[in-house]
């Protein structure tokens, strides 16, 4: 059972999909919101904020003042409040995915939000219309709060390893597209995702990058993990030696995978993901041959 305060509660993906699928895609919903605003670098500007409650877009902007819509998993309700003093809530609970998004686009109206969104997922498999999803989800509330937790202590250690770095960076986020937090540096340079590439790939892998960061598994890969990656993938980075022990390169996915499971047997979890961080950094920054100045005075090991 998980505890109100454990930072690094069980979550087993198996008992989560049905909450992770409603979650996801109403998540989704919501982040297409932002898609309204104007575009930056690397999608920079969308995604939602890990806060000390739940998720949230921040203000976006709509006509003289701006918006915020957040989910709050402490108490289970979805929020949407305006700069112009409307707000509206609802209760997360079990319900089909066109329910959720229904809802949501119902708090908007009432607040005197009129927009709408490709009503498209995006980055899942086999995707159908949101309003089309009409399948009942179950909602664990205990285990929405365990993944949120989750997503606050990975985002506590991205912190703490991250101010070394001197290049640029993105503030830690939650991607909605595929439900990962993920912390990113770039060298620099361009590259070049190839041309038939679809429209996300092209202008989110255009810049050499490393990316880490946690998701909470998926039918290919049914259990939480942590990752890392270097793009574009220098070569022998397979054959870096990378640490907690538990660690290893994963060649189906290409990238550096602790399974959260075992982060978790650990005495010291923070430090085990400290050094997970540190090390698949240092394998991908020193194969890759990216600027030593970007390191500043400071070390990621």
């Amino acid at each position: 059972m998980s505890l109100p305060n454990d930072p690094w509660p069980p979550l087993s993906y198996p008992d989560f999909a049905d909450t992770h699928h409603l979650l996801h895609l109403g998540l989704q919903a919501i982040g297409k919101l932002k898609l309204k605003e104007p575009f930056q670098p690397q999608w920079s500007g969308i995604p939602l904020w890990i806060g000390s409650r739940g998720l949230t877009t921040g203000p976006i902007s709509y006509a003289s003042g701006a918006y915020e819509v957040s989910v709050d998993l402490v108490s289970h309700e979805t929020i949407c409040a305006t700069s112009w003093g409307n707000s509206g809530r609802f209760k997360l609970a079990s319900m089909s995915v066109a329910e959720f998004v229904e809802r949501i686009f119902d708090l908007l109206h009432q607040a005197g939000i009129d927009v709408s969104i490709n009503l498209m997922p995006q980055e899942i498999p086999n995707p159908i219309p949101f309003n089309q999803d009409k399948a009942p989800r179950f909602y664990d509330p205990m285990m929405a709060n365990s993944w949120w937790r989750i997503l606050l202590s990975t985002q506590r250690v991205m912190q703490a390893f991250r101010g070394f770095f001197q290049g640029k960076t993105q503030p830690v986020c939650l991607m909605w597209g595929t439900l990962d937090i993920r912390d990113v540096f770039y060298s620099g340079k361009p590259a070049s995702p190839g041309a038939n590439t679809d429209y996300i790939r092209r202008n989110a892998m255009n810049a050499e990058l490393i990316e880490m960061g946690w998701w909470d598994g998926n039918a290919a890969y049914p259990r939480a993990a942590f990752y890392s990656f270097t793009y574009p993938q220098p070569a022998g980075i397979e054959d870096a030696e990378v640490s907690p022990p538990s660690a290893r390169w994963n060649p189906d996915m290409s990238e550096f995978i602790l399974d959260y499971d075992d982060l978790r047997k650990s005495k010291d979890p923070d430090g085990d993901l400290l050094s997970f961080f540190r090390s698949t950094f240092k394998a991908g920054f020193e194969r890759a041959n990216w600027d030593p100045d970007l390191m500043g005075n400071g070390r990621p090991d």
